[in-house]
């Protein structure tokens, strides 16, 4: 059955080309954006039977949209949570969401402003899968930005990430509607190895950080975080082998951002980080550098939206995940080392 609304923004030969089938969908799997296209959000509504559940920075997308269309047809029950700062930044997802989600009988709620940002890149399927992953659903992602998801259905992890949903729809609220009070509780979290900001994205990234012997491979968009950066600095004076890619410039930064990005850089390189960074222009051939990402040895790596920024880990509501699926790992390994050889020293 043809996804209905779609003809009009890309054709069925381009998005057969750009995606693996529907129903390709496996747990324990990476996809690597841009080049794998949409086709793990695609296949994850198309496989959908009872509920998706999103919370994430920007839901904009309308190839995406189109796929939570098809699932809101099927009567499958769509709630999705987006960052509230971002909805208002941007006409383009007021208007696709509004259009695509809302009008099809979706049900959308703006994050609570306790958080400066809720940026969270988590989707559910029906309470037996996850996608967790470091890419905002926006058109701009699937032309020119490195991102990365994962598939998983890990029950720990997967009742985890219900749980936070649950919360946090309590706590924020529908466009248009009064915020609720300033507070936001992130509920009781059992799977040791996922990670949610602002409660425990610091102290597991740290260990995640301190347990690397040999080599520790970092992607990440934003910089900033002393804690964070000094554990990179300390893997160095243990002699771990330790190399970054970021990007020179940040999209859209402040002034203060860009100089904060410029410092850290700096800093990291001169405490014997091999810092590698991504310059515009940007394109499916040369990404900017969005994905969050750490591999550790070549046996353990960290994937998710937490990055070295100030507030990320510490203020935000964001949530990341560790992987040891041997597959996921040694692709996410040889990405980063393709990156890292076709990008420059600062």
């Amino acid at each position: 059955m043809p996804r209905r609304g779609l003809a009009v923004v890309i054709s069925a030969s381009a998005l057969a080309a750009a995606a693996p089938a529907v129903g390709a969908l496996s747990p324990g799997t990476i996809t690597v954006l841009p080049q794998d296209g949409r086709g793990v959000y695609l296949d994850a509504f198309a496989e959908a039977r009872s509920e998706i559940r999103i919370e994430i920075c920007v839901l904009e997308d309308p190839v995406v949209l189109g796929g939570l269309e098809d699932a809101l047809a099927r009567g499958v029950r769509v709630r999705a949570i987006v960052d509230r700062g971002k909805y208002a930044a941007l006409t383009p997802e007021r208007a696709n969401l509004a259009a695509r989600v809302v009008a099809a009988g979706g049900r959308l709620h703006l994050s609570n402003p306790v958080f400066p940002r809720s940026f969270p890149k988590v989707i559910l399927i029906d309470g037996r899968r996850a996608v967790v992953g470091s890419a905002c659903l926006d058109s701009k992602t699937f032309a020119r930005y490195r991102d990365y998801a994962y598939v998983t259905d890990q029950r720990a992890v997967v009742r985890d990430l219900g749980r936070l949903f649950e919360g946090d729809w309590r706590f924020s609220r529908p466009p248009g509607v009064r915020p609720v009070p300033a507070f936001n509780p992130t509920p009781p979290l059992a799977a040791p190895d996922l990670m949610v900001g602002p409660v425990t994205a610091t102290s597991r990234l740290v260990a995640f950080v301190q347990r690397a012997r040999r080599t520790l491979d970092v992607t990440t968009e934003l910089l900033g975080n002393p804690t964070l950066e000094g554990e990179l600095a300390a893997a160095v004076t243990r002699g771990v082998r330790v190399r970054l890619i970021s990007p020179l410039q940040v999209n859209g930064g402040s002034a203060a951002v860009q100089r904060l990005q410029g410092a850290s850089l700096r800093a990291l390189a001169g405490a014997g980080v091999r810092v590698h960074v991504t310059r515009r222009p940007e394109s499916a051939a040369r990404p900017y550098m969005h994905a969050r990402s750490m591999v550790a040895d070549g046996r353990a790596a960290y994937l998710g939206s937490i990055s070295l920024s100030p507030d990320s880990a510490t203020a935000n509501r964001e949530v990341g995940l560790v992987i040891r699926a041997p597959r996921a790992v040694r692709r996410l390994a040889d990405r980063f080392a393709a990156d890292f050889a076709a990008t420059r020293p600062r």
